[in-house]
């Protein structure tokens, strides 16, 4: 091919790249955490521990819209950990709920407590959240457990936390949650073609390199203002 050719290829991607993020910070909106950096929003636990998925309620006190990401960790002092599971753009000075999966199987979650954006969750867990339909108890829980097995590297304790306020929500019994979780593990090695030693070495934050937060920002941008 010609250098030319490819030189003019490679600054119509700049540019295209460019003009695109430009107009995501200056028109298609903030993000979660640079609307709470500015101290424009307020992320509210809405749901009782053992509820799946948890609901949240998120505040936009902004002039601007604040664009939210499934995948985005919110972390809480006296709450569960959790993350979002909807993508949203929230109109300035609107409230909106949104869905969420909890993170520590050994925390509860606690209604009226406040949360904030702490980075993002791996890329495993974020596949489970687009597999899943949290509109489908079953299905739901099947995700709940799945990133619990991750996040707890393979072991979860269904008598503490949010796992054992689970069993009391659903009505079931402990070795039924027990059956569920090694279901829930061998589906999670079996997807990700994980072995034992793998699992317990699996992140379930993503990394926060500002080349892959630049790009993420970018599929945001195209996902927000172009429908892809």
């Amino acid at each position: 091919m010609n250098l030319r050719l490819i030189l003019l290829i490679a600054a119509v991607v700049v540019f295209s790249v460019g003009c695109g993020a430009l107009s995501f910070l200056y028109g298609g909106g903030i993000t979660l955490q640079q609307a709470y950096e500015d101290n424009q929003v307020s992320i509210i636990q809405k749901t009782y521990a053992g509820n799946i998925p948890h609901n949240l309620t998120i505040k936009n006190n902004g002039s601007q819209p604040v664009v939210v990401d499934k995948g985005t960790i919110l972390t809480s002092e006296e709450s569960q950990d959790l993350v979002i599971i909807d993508d949203k753009k929230i109109s300035p000075n609107s409230n909106d709920s949104l869905r969420a999966y909890c993170i520590e199987p050994d925390q509860k979650a606690i209604t009226g407590k406040t949360l904030k954006p702490s980075g993002t969750v791996s890329t495993e867990i974020n596949q489970i959240i687009s597999d899943s339909n949290p509109s489908d108890l079953q299905n739901a829980t099947r995700s709940q457990l799945q990133i619990w097995i991750i996040v707890g590297k393979g072991n979860v304790d269904p008598y503490r936390g949010e796992a054992m306020a689970v069993v009391g929500n659903q009505g079931i019994r402990y070795y039924q949650l027990r059956e569920k979780l090694s279901t829930a593990k061998n589906s999670v090695m079996k997807q990700f073609n994980l072995t034992n030693t793998d699992l317990q070495n699996l992140s379930s934050t993503a990394d926060s390199s500002s080349a892959n937060t630049w790009l993420g920002d970018v599929r945001q941008w195209f996902r927000l203002n172009l429908g892809i």
